[in-house]
This record gives C-alpha cells, sequence and structure tokens, in this order.
C-alpha cells in the first residue's frame, strides 16, 4: 500500500556526487572488556532477572533503565560510577587517539570531523562528561581549545549558523554533539574529512543522518572516513548488529520489493533479558544469532518470492491455456474473411447504408458520421449497412467515443474521424489489411505456445535454498534456547511469586531525552 502511493528516489538511485567512503563501510575499532565493566554486566543481568520473576516494581526498575545503564558503561564507565578508573586503551580514549592523528594529517587542509554521542551531554562541570573528558584530553595533546566545539553550547539559531560557518570555513575543526541537536539541518559537509560514533542510536534513521553529515553533495574531499566505536563484552556489538538488520529491512520497504510483508518493531528501546544475559555471559552465539537471523530472513524473503513466482506461473499457464484456443479461432476466421472479402478500390467502391447504395465515398462517410453522432451516449450496436460482405455497425465506446464495427466471421473496428473522408478511409484501411491482422496473430500464437512451453516447464520447480532455510531455522532455535538459560529457573520463581506480584499500574520510567 506504501508503495503504490509513495515515488522514492534513494541516494544510491540518483547516483549523487558524494564523496567516496575510504575501505566501501565504516571502519570497526574495538575496545577490550574490562573487569569493571564485566562486573557492571553481570550486575544488569540480576537486575533484569528480578525484573522477570516479578521481585522488583518496574515503576523503582525496568528493562529501560537496564538497557540505558548497560548503553552507559559501554561508552564510559565513569558514566556508571564516576569513582571507577579511566582505562588507557578505553574505546573513548581509543576515539581520542584517531582524532587527533587525523587533526595533525590534515592541518593543511583544515579539516573538520564530527563526533556524535548520544549518551552523554556536556555538564558544565558538574558530573562526569564524555564530552568535556575527550575535549581536556585533546587539549592536552596539543589541538587548540578553540577549535573544538559542542553543539549543545549554541543554542539560537543565529549561534548554530555561525558556528556552522566557522566549520566550513575550518576555524572550528572537531564538532561533538548528539543526533537529536546535530542529525538534521548541519550543513557543515564543505571540509569534512571523518565521522565518529562513540555510540550506537537506536533507530536506522538515526545512523543514517548522522553519516548524511558527511556523505553529502558539496563535501570537497574525494575521500571520507567514518568510525564506529566497540567495546567488547557490551552492549555494543549487539546493537550495531541490530541496527544493520533493522536498516535492511527498511531497504527493502523503500526500493520497493515486493516480497516483503512483514517488519519488525524497529522503535523499541529496551533490550529483552534473555539478550542481556547473552551479552554478559560473552557467548560468541549472540553474535551468530544476530547474523543468522539476517540470513534467515533474507531467505525466507526469497522463499516468499519464489512462492509468489510458482502462483503467478501457475495463473500464466492456465491463462495461456485459455487464451490460445481463442486466438487460433480468430486467427481461421480473420483467414475466412480474407476469403470473402468484396474488393472496393477505386471505382468498384460500394457501400449500402440504411438500404441505400452508396458509390460516393464522401457521402457514405458523412452518411456514417452523422449516424455515430446520433449513437453517442447510447451505449448500444446499431446496424447501419454493409461493404466488402462485412455488416456496419456503429456503436458509442465510454472512453474512446462514437466507433465503427465490421462483422462477418468476426470483428474489426475502425476509427470514426473528424471528417467524412478520413472515417471511409479508416473503415476501408481496415478491410484492406486484414492481412496484416493476420500475421500479427500468427505471431502473437507463436509466442503465446512459447510462453506455455517455458511457464509449464517453471510450474512447480523446488526452492533453491530450500535445505539451507530449514537447517538455518533449527539452528537459530537452538541457539534462542540455548541464550535463555534461566528460563526455566525464571519461570518456577515467577510462579511462586504470583501471589504478590507487580503492581497492577507499573509502567516503564523512560530515559530522559536530552532538550
Amino acid at each position: 500500500m506504501f508503495r503504490q502511493v509513495a515515488d522514492i528516489q534513494t541516494q544510491a538511485m540518483l547516483k549523487l556526487p558524494v564523496p567516496d567512503l575510504r575501505g566501501g563501510k565504516p571502519a570497526v575499532i574495538s575496545a577490550p572488556c574490562s573487569p569493571e565493566l564485566k562486573a557492571i554486566v553481570q550486575s544488569l543481568v540480576e537486575r533484569a532477572e528480578a525484573l522477570r520473576t516479578g521481585q522488583v516494581d518496574p515503576r523503582q526498575d525496568n528493562m529501560l533503565l537496564v538497557t540505558t545503564d548497560g548503553r552507559k558503561a559501554a561508552l564510559d564507565l565513569r558514566l556508571h560510577d564516576p569513582s571507577l578508573p579511566d582505562h588507557l586503551d578505553s574505546k573513548v580514549n581509543k576515539a581520542v587517539a584517531e582524532i587527533e592523528r587525523i587533526w595533525r594529517e590534515t592541518i593543511a587542509e583544515c579539516s573538520a570531523q564530527l563526533v556524535f554521542c548520544d549518551q552523554s551531554i556536556p555538564t558544565g562541570r558538574k558530573g562526569f562528561s564524555v564530552y568535556e573528558d575527550m575535549r581536556d584530553k585533546l587539549i592536552a595533546l596539543g589541538i587548540p581549545a578553540q577549535q573544538i566545539q559542542f553543539i549543545q553550547d549554541h543554542d539560537s539559531d543565529a549561534a548554530k549558523l555561525q558556528l556552522f560557518r566557522d566549520v566550513r570555513a575550518g576555524k572550528v575543526r572537531i564538532l561533538l554533539g548528539s543526533t537529536q541537536k546535530m542529525g538534521t539541518g548541519a550543513n557543515v559537509q564543505e571540509r569534512l574529512i571523518a565521522l565518529h560514533h562513540l555510540d550506537a542510536p537506536w533507530r536506522p534513521a538515526d545512523v543514517e543522518q548522522r553519516e548524511g553529515r558527511i556523505l553529502r553533495q558539496g563535501n570537497t574531499n574525494p575521500e571520507v572516513r567514518i568510525y564506529r566505536y566497540v567495546t567488547e563484552g557490551s552492549f555494543d556489538a549487539y546493537m550495531w548488529q541490530t541496527l544493520e538488520t533493522k536498516a535492511k529491512f527498511i531497504g527493502q520497504v523503500m526500493t520497493g520489493e515486493t516480497n516483503l510483508r512483514r517488519i519488525e518493531d524497529i522503535d523499541g528501546t529496551a533490550l529483552t533479558y534473555a539478550e542481556v544475559k547473552a551479552i554478559a555471559s560473552g557467548n560468541p552465539m549472540v553474535i551468530e544469532k544476530a547474523r543468522i537471523d539476517a540470513e534467515v530472513a533474507r531467505l525466507s524473503r526469497l522463499h516468499c518470492e519464489h512462492q509468489e513466482t510458482m502462483f503467478k506461473l501457475r495463473g500464466r499457464v492456465r491463462h495461456l491455456t485459455d487464451e490460445l484456443p481463442c486466438m487460433e479461432k480468430r486467427s481461421e476466421d480473420v483467414h475466412r474473411d480474407i476469403v470473402t472479402r468484396q474488393d472496393t478500390s477505386g471505382d468498384k467502391f460500394v457501400m449500402v447504408l440504411e438500404g441505400q447504395e452508396l458509390r460516393d465515398r464522401g457521402i457514405a462517410g458523412e452518411l456514417l458520421l452523422r449516424r455515430a453522432e446520433r449513437m453517442r451516449g447510447t451505449r448500444a450496436d446499431r446496424l447501419v449497412g454493409t461493404i466488402a460482405g462485412f455488416q456496419v455497425f456503429v456503436t458509442d465506446d465510454f472512453m474512446q467515443g462514437p466507433e465503427i464495427v465490421l462483422k462477418s466471421a468476426t470483428t474489426y473496428t475502425a476509427k470514426v474521424t473528424d471528417s467524412a473522408h478520413g472515417t471511409i478511409r479508416s473503415v476501408e484501411h481496415t478491410i484492406q489489411h486484414l492481412e496484416d491482422v493476420a500475421e500479427t496473430l500468427a505471431r502473437n500464437i507463436a509466442d503465446t505456445r512459447k510462453r506455455l512451453e517455458d511457464s509449464q516447464a517453471q510450474v512447480d520447480a523446488p526452492f533453491e535454498y530450500a535445505e539451507r532455510l530449514a537447517s538455518l531455522v533449527q539452528r537459530q532455535q537452538q541457539i534462542e534456547d540455548e541464550l535463555d538459560l534461566t528460563k526455566n529457573q525464571a519461570s518456577s520463581r515467577l510462579e511462586a511469586d504470583t501471589a504478590e506480584g507487580p503492581p497492577a499500574d507499573a509502567k516503564e520510567v523512560e530515559e530522559p531525552v536530552e532538550a
């Protein structure tokens, strides 16, 4: 239904002149999981299990808060607890090193970089902020403070416009911001050389908006770089995999692939208990699950497409089988009309209109025009005469207007033009060129027979990837069963706590959104 009313033109379809992406895809920079992060993730599992078994009021804690805390810890431990240490090999420090290296490489060109971070905002030194931590470290590495700016420090439209002008001019070379503040309307692409994702947003549209700042017309750099920073053993890897799967679904809708019939909810903002448990365990099956989910979805779409193709083929076989005898019958009738057709060329022209024999083409045409005008809007055929052995009918087609129908063994249509001579020429041309009709029918019959033969050969062909799809679905079920290891224990505990249960008016507490 969406494709029936939408005209979609993607960047790939339009082939817009945007810079090339180094390596053809974003580069992934991973940071190791620290012991402190492992302990935090394990505590999140305990919170999730308590929620699942109904031991905690969801108004006090819920899966949205668990997920948010996990994402913050994956970004920087100090967002979870300011007293925790700053690890040298954390992803924030790796990002600082990468930003500083690119800054030095592009000093001559005054190239700019964007840094996206949604899980932390500037606090004005009132608490730990990834923004302020990165700025201090970059200044310590020799980058002038005035070349580093936060989008949050420029609230008014005028201030933002001046900031964007400074970025385009090369005065501001490192701009940090959130997707909400900097994802749209930031026309700073002219000198952009690199973009950094410190964290993963929830929606593929957010990723597209972020990267649309640099992969944009007007960027003077022929090649740009995009970096995604991931902390191993945290929520990062799973979230990026999930984003990729969501983006593929959306891409199929936008490009009009008709084999897609269902899409998963793409706006959820909390991981499930099983996903948190799998991430905490460090089980590689969590990544395998994301890969298999995507492959099962792809093969399922191919299977749906195969079934739809088989349905269409069976319908085509039925249609061609019914159509062929009708075409052969009409071909026989046309040949019969060719044999019985009378010659009306030159002075041999004779036409009988309502009992009156006419040998003047102009008069015959004028009378046909008058009969046609009287038939306008009647929606009925009227026999008005004969010519060359054919009965002449005048009818009114709702869409085309008045027409002349010639009937013998079969029927033919001639046009009613604006002039008498044009109308009579159309009638004679139709009669004199029956051989063309016969040739066209012969070609159509041969083509129909060929299409029928080809369609019959393809009907009920087996699905090429049936075995692989079945094995992947089986493996998918195995992984889901193995990842949710505490399902039975949780169910038993939930039954034991049924009498108490969670409050009836329990609701999830939404994460505060940056203004």
